[in-house]
């Protein structure tokens, strides 16, 4: 790595640990006069968290490039995609609207713990980040932190397919629980918990759904596809039930006021269609990857089962036809069950977003 990265990667991530403390109580309610619709702001704790990752990455894009084995662009692009919309959630008057309506929170939530979340984790910039890290990094803080087994316990846990599924839906249901949703709009601290629990059960999540690795030191594919329709039927119940709920349930909003003229109750149903509607395509876009990436993983392994196979004694494995031209056949069977699938979650959004649209006509 060259002077000019070292030293940026190096000063953003100290100044980003010695503001964290001070600046981790900052929101938008500063008492200032400007209109929350061009309430931008630059907060030094996001700021610089959001500029030390991205100089990581490029940092590392540049190192792998010279070895001549960086990623694809499109992985490239999705990691920035990704990283620009926390950022945008966070810092642009999402955040500022965010009190006064909760429709937009709803968007804010959407952006920060599932759209966002989802592009950096599909960019697998685990490798790209490690090799951006400078030397003291990687000996003072990465190793020590990977080293340590609780950490270690801890992450095995919340990064396998049961216990993300329960961070990431449990973390949007605790959430919008009515009690807990109103005292983190009233309470600042409490408002950056949900931000950075949000963030970081959306994080785990798609790092498990989008784990380059096969089983046994990855999650199964099926488990993952189990994951996403998990996912996509908790935001179906809680938009529904938010949507076609009969009075309005959070009352924290109407304190520091409703803007354009909104209502209780249509600003809270069109939030529960932004639960209902785009949370749950986005799982159904993760959807797709898993089951391009399940179909790319077993043709790639049908030469080996093809060997296997040819020995004398060996035992066909279970998902393997004993037919002649396997390959070719086992290659059209994954194109089939990705086909069907595919067909189950199209039909399925189409009727989520059928429904919605029946809802939104009738409540105006």
């Amino acid at each position: 790595m060259n002077r000019f990265s070292w030293t940026t990667c190096r000063a953003a991530f100290v100044a980003a640990c010695a503001t964290w403390p001070a600046i981790a109580l900052a929101h938008v309610s500063d008492g200032s006069a400007e209109s929350p619709a061009s309430a931008w702001q630059f907060t030094p704790d996001i700021l610089l968290l959001t500029l030390f990752f991205t100089a990581l990455y490029v940092a590392g894009l540049r190192r792998l490039r010279a070895r001549n084995s960086f990623p694809s662009p499109w992985r490239s692009a999705s990691f920035l995609a990704g990283m620009a919309l926390v950022f945008l959630a966070l810092q642009s008057p999402l955040d500022a609207l965010s009190e006064h309506l909760f429709f937009v929170h709803q968007i804010q939530h959407f952006l920060l713990h599932a759209a966002g979340p989802m592009l950096v984790m599909l960019a697998a910039p685990q490798g790209v980040l490690l090799a951006g890290s400078p030397p003291a990094l990687r000996h003072y803080l990465i190793g020590p932190i990977m080293a340590n087994r609780s950490l270690r316990a801890v992450f095995r846990v919340v990064s396998r397919p049961i216990g993300a599924t329960v961070l990431f839906v449990g973390s949007l249901y605790l959430w919008q629980w009515p009690p807990y949703h109103d005292l983190a709009v009233r309470d600042e601290a409490v408002h950056y918990a949900m931000h950075v629990s949000m963030l970081v059960a959306g994080l785990v999540f798609f790092w498990c759904v989008f784990d380059a690795r096969p089983a046994p030191l990855g999650a199964r594919y099926g488990a993952r596809v189990t994951m996403l329709w998990v996912a996509v039927v908790g935001n179906i119940l809680l938009g529904a039930v938010t949507t076609l709920k009969p009075t309005a349930l959070y009352t924290a909003y109407d304190e520091f006021g409703r803007l354009w003229g909104f209502g209780a109750l249509p600003d809270e149903q069109l939030g529960g269609l932004i639960i209902w509607i785009p949370s749950s395509m986005m799982c159904l876009v993760a959807l797709f990857v898993v089951i391009r990436s399940w179909s790319a993983h077993e043709t790639k392994i049908a030469p080996r089962l093809e060997r296997n196979l040819g020995r004398p004694g060996a035992a066909a494995p279970a998902a393997w036809d004993r037919m002649p031209h396997g390959r070719a056949r086992l290659a059209a069977r994954n194109r089939a069950l990705g086909l069907k699938l595919a067909m189950i979650a199209l039909a399925v959004f189409a009727g989520i977003l059928a429904l919605g649209t029946v809802i939104v006509a009738r409540t105006h």
